[in-house]
């Protein structure tokens, strides 16, 4: 019994999110992030000093900190500052969207700024080169600065998704795969389900991995890339990335169980234990996406393929003909030309991925659902 009650206090401990109020990325950002550093007791001089340590914001690709895309700068400052009173040793790298421009990446998110005012190296994963792991089944091709560090402290920006409906700390760790390789994981595992695994197994083959949540604002809509920038007030942090999803999954109104990263079992082995401040978000909007086809039988999706699905719409009147979203497609199920006003869909092609929908730079692209689908979504109260 003694034995059963020590695991019980130890997954207490990994598992505990520390919720803390945190209103603007001024003054209140300081104090909330002083906050975590002190209260979190694995967040301190005995656990980091001397550790090399990599922070991983979310640099989706190249916006504005106001626009609430990437992970704010100052939350990265912050958490630099922290670090190094604890006596870290800091790393700053991450892996934008295929088709976004690293340097504008670097350059419009504030964070390239933030690295240089606070002399700690930044670095790109496309240039540092990858390692080959083989883990489930799965063969992933990782950034070595991913695999060579002692601790990753990821720095996620909570928002919607049109694939997984979540984007927050266990998606940010996708990231760590480089440029293109990440569109050839979307070719191979199309299947939502079959990509939250992959998600997962990532996860899997990383050192330990730490985060600091970016919820202050956050994006709530047709995100990642282009929904609308929402005020939901909190700093998060928790040693266990999946715990803190669930966390954020109850504050947000999501059901952990619409995330394809968060399966039953896992959702019962990391259930979080919530320390801090109470903090309540009445309403979270996610977009319509691939995530409601986990409600339809594999076989009537294929015998119905006309009524089931889920696909990109793009504007006429938005679209600027960049070709970005043609670039990101990893199956080739886009084309364009002078002739058309916006790009054409070979809708037997289309894997519902969103890749395009996440590298619009003009809101252009819009996932939506089928009539069918959406009758499904709305009699399961989804």
């Amino acid at each position: 019994m003694r034995g059963y009650f020590s695991i019980f206090r130890y997954n207490r401990r990994m598992n505990e999110v520390l919720m803390v109020t945190c209103d603007d990325y001024g003054n209140a950002l300081e104090t909330a992030i002083e906050r975590v550093f002190n209260e979190a007791e694995w967040l301190s001089e005995k656990t980091l000093s001397g550790k090399k340590v990599l922070i991983k914001p979310n640099m989706l690709t190249d916006r504005l900190p106001e626009q609430a895309v990437t992970t704010h700068p100052e939350v990265l400052r912050q958490v630099i500052r922290n670090l190094r009173k604890c006596g870290a040793d800091i790393t700053v790298g991450d892996s934008p969207a295929s088709a976004a421009n690293l340097k504008a990446v670097w350059e419009k998110t504030g964070l390239e700024q933030v690295c240089r005012e606070e002399e700690v190296n930044l670095i790109s994963f496309e240039q540092a080169g990858t390692e080959i792991i083989h883990k489930d089944g799965y063969e992933i091709a990782i950034a070595k600065p991913a695999l060579e560090t002692d601790l990753i402290i990821s720095l996620p920006k909570v928002k919607s998704h049109s694939l997984t409906v979540l984007t927050a700390a266990v998606k940010n760790l996708y990231g760590v795969i480089p440029g293109y390789t990440k569109t050839t994981l979307h070719r191979n595992h199309p299947k939502v389900n079959d990509f939250g695994i992959l998600v997962k197994t990532i996860h899997d083959c990383l050192p330990p991995v730490w985060s600091i949540a970016d919820g202050v604002i956050g994006m709530e809509g047709q995100g990642p890339a282009n929904g609308t920038p929402v005020k939901l007030g909190f700093i998060a942090a928790s040693r266990n990335p999946f715990a803190m999803d669930i966390a954020i999954c109850h504050t947000l109104r999501i059901l952990p169980e619409q995330v394809p990263y968060l399966t039953d079992a896992g959702i019962k082995k990391n259930q979080p234990h919530v320390a801090g401040d109470v903090i309540k978000v009445d309403s979270f909007k996610i977009p319509a996406g691939a995530h409601l086809l986990n409600l339809v039988p594999t076989s009537l999706i294929k015998v119905a393929m006309g009524l089931v699905w889920v696909r990109p719409v793009f504007s006429k009147e938005k679209c600027i003909k960049c070709g970005l979203c043609v670039k990101a497609c990893p199956v080739e199920a886009l084309t364009i030309n002078k002739e058309v006003k916006a790009p054409l869909l070979n809708k037997k092609t289309c894997i519902t991925c969103s890749c395009c929908h996440e590298v619009c730079p003009e809101d252009a692209i819009r996932m939506k659902q089928s009539p069918l689908l959406k009758m499904v979504g709305a009699f399961k109260g989804l």
